[in-house]
C-alpha cells in the first residue's frame, strides 16, 4: 500500500514539474511589413512599430510567447484567413469580421485624412469639400489589401497599386488626384521617400477609427478574446498604452 501511495505521489510531482516546464503558448501575429510607424521591417529584418510594442505587452500580461511576422498586407491577411497565423491588428471591416473574432478594446486609434500633390490645380475645390462624396469626380490612389479603401471608396474611381510607396510616388508625380491615409503613416513615408515637400494634406477629417486585435476563427486563442480585452484595458488604464503611442508621434 505504501509503495502504491508513494508511486502516486511521485507521479503527481512529475506531472507538476512537467507542467511548470512546458513552454508558454505561442501567439503568431502577422503584420503589414511597410506601414510605419504602426508596423514595419527594419534593416535587420525585424518587425518594429507601435502595434508590435503593444502586442508584446499584451502577450506578457497573458503569459504568452509572441512572434511578429511581416508580409505584404494582402498576404498577411491571407495567413490569418488560412489559419497560418493567429491574428493581426487592423480596422475591423465587414470582410475581416467574417473570418476573425474582434477584441473590442482598441490597440490604438487611426485618423483618416486626404492627401494630394502640392500645387494641384483643383486644390481650392478639395479644400471646400465637407465630405468624401464631394470628391467623387476625382481619381483616388490606393494600395492592394487596404480594407478601409475597399469599403469606403466603392463607387469611386480608384487606381490600385502594389504598395504604399507607389501610392505616394504616383501622387507626387500627378498620376492621380487624391489618397486617403493616416497622417502618421504619411509623415513617416514621405520623409523616407524624400517627398515631404511634394505631397500635402487636405484639411478634411474623414474618420477616427480603431485598430483592433483580430483573432482568426481557427486560432486556438479564439477562446481567450475576453482575456485579450482585459489586457488591453489594463494597458490603457495604467497609462502604458498612451506612453507607447506617444513614442511614435
Amino acid at each position: 500500500m505504501r509503495v502504491r501511495l508513494g508511486s502516486v505521489i511521485l507521479w503527481g510531482l512529475l506531472m507538476w514539474q512537467s507542467a511548470l516546464a512546458a513552454p508558454a503558448p505561442e501567439l503568431k501575429m502577422a503584420y503589414f511589413d511597410d506601414f510605419a510607424p504602426y508596423s514595419w521591417r527594419d534593416e535587420q529584418g525585424k518587425m518594429r512599430g507601435l502595434m508590435i510594442d503593444v502586442m508584446d505587452r499584451v502577450a506578457g500580461q497573458m503569459g504568452l510567447r509572441v512572434t511578429h511576422q511581416g508580409y505584404p498586407w494582402q498576404r498577411a491577411q491571407k495567413m490569418v484567413r488560412m489559419a497560418q497565423a493567429d491574428g493581426f491588428v487592423t480596422i475591423a471591416t465587414r470582410e475581416r469580421r467574417s473570418y476573425t473574432l474582434i477584441v473590442d478594446e482598441p490597440v490604438t486609434m487611426t485618423v483618416m485624412t486626404i492627401f494630394t500633390q502640392l500645387g494641384h490645380p483643383q486644390m481650392a475645390g478639395f479644400q471646400r469639400a465637407s465630405r468624401l462624396s464631394d470628391l467623387k469626380t476625382f481619381t483616388f490612389l490606393d494600395y492592394l489589401g487596404n480594407g478601409w479603401g475597399k469599403e469606403n471608396l466603392a463607387g469611386f474611381r480608384v487606381h490600385l497599386t502594389i504598395n504604399v510607396d507607389n501610392v505616394f510616388k504616383m501622387l507626387a508625380a500627378g498620376r492621380g488626384d487624391l489618397m486617403v491615409t493616416d497622417p502618421l503613416v504619411a509623415r513617416f513615408k514621405l520623409n523616407e521617400l524624400g517627398l515631404s515637400g511634394q505631397v500635402v494634406e487636405v484639411p478634411l477629417l474623414l474618420a477616427s477609427t480603431p485598430f483592433n486585435l483580430c483573432i482568426g476563427n481557427h486560432s486556438r486563442f479564439n477562446i481567450r478574446i475576453a482575456e485579450f480585452n482585459r489586457a488591453l484595458q489594463q494597458l490603457r488604464q495604467s497609462g502604458e498604452l498612451a506612453r507607447i503611442v506617444a513614442r511614435y508621434r
